[in-house]
């Protein structure tokens, strides 16, 4: 995607490597930061992006370590560690105070859905509200097919051998792509969903096809993530974390005490049903706010100012 595609541009320069990130809208309004998906960048993320600043929300969005123009760490797994501090590493590179008590909105689309949480969980008085669309997190293991365990598992198969094989998945095609982490169950056709650019649009399977070209960390970043970021199977471990934040929070009547939770009908991905049932099992009836939208799992993409209004009705 354009470089400039959005106002308020910049490279961040950190230990890790340099960050893509934008910010723009009023400087007074109330801030929002929108985590992008496991495959494409954050421009997945534009229209509730310019949907939120046109209501007067000062919006902050950024490219995840190994996608867009961000660098990608070699050295390190890519799970909820590092995510945690590159997200805190976006919100001190602003010349806004970001940070602080009730600082900001923080809305999460799928892999960045897991990831807020998993911030959430251990930052819960930065956050004015936390949104998580289609969200990972509490994907029920059940879910992973043996071609996912097997391409993303250690030791089983040589290491180039594996990255070879998903440099082939995440390849653009007629079917699922790269912001699909698991597609042997999913029908939705990823590849073709468009995203505004300017006054035209780009593909999914554009942007994706795109970055295997010019990000070099784009392919080790995606394994590594699947391997050790809180996607799958969170119920007892990072979601249950924050249902106990969450508890505390109301029992103080202070702080961040509930969830926005936006769902796509028909997503099979991330299952509606399971969903709303998992969700209130460890977050509490209290503890989750949950919106149903008509679509599968790119309604965050194909229709980001209903989710923007959705979310925003919630806060």
């Amino acid at each position: 995607y354009p470089p400039d595609l959005f106002p308020g541009g910049k490279d961040v320069e950190t230990v890790y490597g340099t960050v893509r990130v934008f910010e723009w809208g009023p400087e007074e309004g109330e801030k929002v930061l929108l985590v992008h998906g496991i495959g494409t960048p954050c421009i997945a993320m534009g229209g509730m992006a310019w949907e939120l600043a046109r209501k007067g929300y000062r919006v902050m969005l950024f490219d995840l370590f190994g996608r867009g123009y961000s660098d990608g760490p070699s050295n390190a797994a890519y799970d909820e560690c590092l995510y945690t501090t590159q997200i805190l590493l976006v919100l001190a590179s602003s010349s806004l105070s970001w940070t602080g008590a009730s600082s900001f909105h923080l809305l999460g689309y799928s892999l960045g859905g897991a990831l807020a949480a998993a911030f959430a969980a251990y930052h819960s008085h930065m956050l004015r509200s936390l949104t998580v669309v289609c969200p990972g997190g509490l994907v029920r293991e059940s879910h992973i097919g043996w071609r996912s365990r097997l391409l993303y598992s250690h030791g089983l198969l040589p290491e180039w051998l594996l990255r070879s094989w998903a440099r082939g998945r995440l390849a653009p095609q007629h079917g699922q792509s790269a912001d699909v982490p698991d597609g042997d169950e999913a029908d939705a056709n990823f590849d073709d969903v468009t995203m505004a650019v300017g006054r035209s649009t780009v593909r999914v399977g554009d942007v994706v096809g795109w970055q295997l070209d010019a990000n070099p960390a784009f392919v080790d970043s995606y394994m590594s993530t699947i391997r050790y970021a809180p996607i799958y199977g969170q119920h007892d471990k990072m979601w249950a974390v924050l249902g106990e934040k969450l508890a505390a929070n109301r029992e103080l009547g202070l702080g961040l005490q509930r969830v926005c939770v936006i769902l796509g009908d028909k997503d099979t991905l991330i299952i509606k049903d399971e969903w709303i049932e998992d969700t209130k099992a460890v977050l509490g009836e209290e503890g989750v706010d949950i919106c149903v939208i008509s679509g599968g799992h790119e309604i965050a993409i194909s229709k980001g100012k209903e989710v923007a209004e959705a979310a925003i009705s919630s806060w």
